[in-house]
């Protein structure tokens, strides 16, 4: 278990808190790349603070403050036009750099504008995914993770919003014998069984192999620091069979953090499908499936009664929407939350010293494409990374 105060400490995500100081080290998606087009901006929440996200008619992706630097009123409104957003009040208009390039209530030889700017913040496009860097500069590197550069199959992204604490998110997907009691009904072949549990440090944070007696090939997962994971899935509802799946758990504030999924279906022919939508299987076409908090589907699976998708939210949320670890008892078998917590720790201490926290790449010359060895039983083998530079 952890004090009150340490349970402070690791959860908190606001700028000044040290959770929060560290978590700004990295880059986060924050929304779907076809989401981000048009006149209108998108709004964004991360690390409890707002956002307005939006792409020039040049096709530039910007990402400011939230509210216009004349009079403070929100971007919501504002009008995205070809050289950046106009705000709806008097007009004012900014880059995606925060430049202010138009006064326009002004006198027309005011020098207003070259006094004015706002904050702006890097943004680029990945995998479908847009993802933003709010901490200091310079910025480190954007992981190549293996499914943002994936050109081969059927990539869908998609998501949904968990009404609880990031770190609870986190680490679930550091909890490797939670798949076989509370995915017991999509995973039949794990169900009940008790699990052989290897942790193996890697740079990007480490990786756990479950073995269980009797079935033939073991699991093997990745969690990459500080709260997404790389895994395989075959869950009995999947229409197309086996997947590998990418996870990033968003914190948007203390009590919500958002799951965007990068979901690949390995194709025979060497060229990339893109959707912005749910795979296939699920009812809810997405992108994003609407949740609330304690409301989860029926399933009608024999364990829990409660839909496949939605049992790791319905086990999160009931945690409270920050979990107090101060009540709870860890056992043996939690050493991959103990690892994890751990790691953690570290990398608040290290920011909190000046150094980078696990997993940041500064080197061009180690961004490097990241392979997982994920896969699932016998019916997924790993993924061999295909980029549109290979021989077809």
């Amino acid at each position: 278990m952890l004090s009150k105060e340490e349970n402070q400490r690791l959860t908190g995500v606001r700028a000044g808190t040290p959770a929060g100081d560290m978590l700004r080290r990295y880059w986060w998606p924050v929304a779907f790349t076809d989401d981000v087009n048009g006149q209108r901006p998108k709004m964004v929440k991360l690390l409890g603070e707002d956002f307005v996200l939006f792409r020039d008619g040049s096709r530039k992706l910007g990402m400011l403050e939230s509210q216009c630097a004349h009079r403070r009123t929100s971007l919501r409104y504002g009008r995205v036009e070809t050289h950046g957003i106009r705000c709806c009040y008097h007009g004012w208009m900014f880059d995606t750099q925060g430049k202010c390039l138009e006064t326009p209530c002004e006198e027309p030889d005011s020098t207003m504008k070259n006094r004015v700017s706002m904050a702006a913040y890097p943004v680029q496009d990945a995998g479908g995914l847009v993802f933003a860097y709010i901490g200091p500069h310079p910025a480190p590197l954007l992981p190549k993770y293996d499914l943002i550069v994936h050109s081969a199959g059927t990539r869908y992204v998609w998501g949904f919003t968990d009404h609880c604490n990031w770190l609870q998110s986190a680490e679930n997907a550091a909890d490797g014998t939670h798949l076989h009691w509370l995915h017991a009904g999509p995973y039949p072949f794990y169900a009940a069984k008790r699990p052989k549990i290897e942790i193996y440090h890697r740079d990007y944070g480490f990786d756990y192999i479950s073995r269980v007696e009797g079935i033939p090939a073991e699991k093997y997962t990745s969690l990459i620091f500080p709260s997404c994971n790389r895994f395989a899935s075959g869950r009995a509802e999947q229409a197309l069979g086996a997947r590998q799946n990418m996870l990033f758990r968003t914190p948007a504030d203390d009590t919500h953090t958002l799951n965007f999924f990068i979901t690949i279906y390995p194709g025979i022919e060497k060229k990339l499908v893109q959707k912005t939508e749910t795979p296939p299987e699920m009812a809810h076409r997405g992108p994003w499936i609407p949740t609330e908090p304690g409301v989860y589907e029926a399933g009608d699976e024999e364990w829990w009664g409660v839909e496949s998708l939605m049992q790791d939210r319905m086990a999160l949320e009931g945690q409270g929407s920050i979990y107090d670890r101060s009540r709870e008892n860890l056992a043996s078998s939690d050493r991959g939350v103990a690892a994890f917590r751990q790691m953690l720790r570290e990398s608040i201490d290290a920011v909190a010293e000046g150094h980078d926290p696990v997993g940041i790449i500064r080197d061009p010359a180690k961004q490097t494409v990241i392979e997982f060895g994920t896969h699932l039983h016998t019916i997924e083998p790993t993924l061999h990374v295909q980029t549109q530079k290979e021989t077809v």
